[in-house]
């Protein structure tokens, strides 16, 4: 079985496993020995260390397949590896899934950037017991800044997808094995409940009323709306967290999405279908918070 390796790389060699990577994958699509190609594909994720190679072909592969399996290798090696990592290594594994999906927020491959974002919350429920506080903020600043719109419409709707994978991982019923006690996960699970559940919440919320207007206000569908159909659904899925530490207080003082709306005559079907929607949702956080 072929190894991928990153031991004295060369640009040649990451060309030469990108295309081996990329006819793999053909292969299976085309049910042309699938046994062999899959086999490839695996050796990539078996190799000692294959990082670069790895992020190599994500940043210049043009099947999309190809990257798919290229960030699922990331995510086993790295989970393997974990203890042999420096932190240095561990914190630019997972800031470079972060970068990726930002800066590619507009791909029209969206299992592609699904992927990298679930990599990266794994990454970080990984190290997460290990990251400094300062180390979490600079992770959550970038998302912070994402989710609030800092960088356009595609981004806001990645950072709020971001959270909501970072809170599946957390969550015991939704986590990925890796391999570890459950007092591990616990742990984990506790930290993000009791230190940032909220402040989500928040960042959520702000998000959803940050296009309200736009969608409000437009006779077409637009990118708005995506926002906040997915930072909807991020408050839902806090709010529908089994809170186990000062759960009253935590729900008490988290307020569900409101908006003031301005009805006009001009108002499209469009924009009364989302606030329709909008309406359902909220009712729907209201009664999740007076049970």
């Amino acid at each position: 079985m072929q190894g991928f390796s990153d031991g004295g790389a060369d640009l040649a060699q990451l060309q030469s496993t990108m295309r081996t990577i990329e006819v793999a994958c053909t292969s299976i699509q085309m049910h042309i020995n699938p046994t062999a190609a899959e086999a490839t594909i695996l050796s990539l994720a078996q190799s000692p260390q294959p990082y670069k190679a790895c992020q190599f072909i994500l940043e210049n592969s043009q099947v999309a397949n190809a990257r798919f399996q290229a960030v699922a290798a990331i995510r086993d090696a790295a989970i393997r590896e974990w203890s042999f990592l420096s932190n240095e290594d561990r914190r630019s594994l997972i800031s470079f899934c972060l970068c990726f999906i930002m800066q590619h927020a507009s791909s029209p491959e969206g299992y592609v950037q699904a992927k990298v974002s679930s990599v990266a919350a794994q990454l970080m429920k990984r190290g997460w017991l290990e990251f400094t506080a300062a180390e979490k903020e600079a992770f959550f600043y970038q998302v912070k800044q994402a989710i609030l719109g800092a960088h356009g419409v595609d981004v806001q709707f990645i950072g709020v997808n971001f959270l909501e994978s970072l809170i599946s991982e957390f969550s015991p019923s939704t986590s990925s094995a890796m391999g570890l006690p459950r007092e591990f996960h616990e742990q984990c699970r506790t930290s993000l409940e009791l230190n940032y559940l909220k402040t989500f919440y928040f960042w959520a919320r702000d998000a959803a009323l940050s296009v309200t207007n736009k969608i409000i206000e437009s006779d077409a569908v637009i990118p708005e709306v995506k926002v906040c159909t997915a930072a909807l659904r991020l408050m839902l899925q806090i709010l529908n967290w089994e809170f186990r530490h000062d759960t009253n207080s935590t729900k008490a003082s988290i307020n569900v999405f409101s908006a003031v709306v301005r009805h006009d005559n001009a108002s499209s079907k469009r924009s009364e279908c989302v606030l329709v929607q909008v309406t359902g949702l909220t009712a729907l956080l209201q009664s999740l918070l007076e049970s």
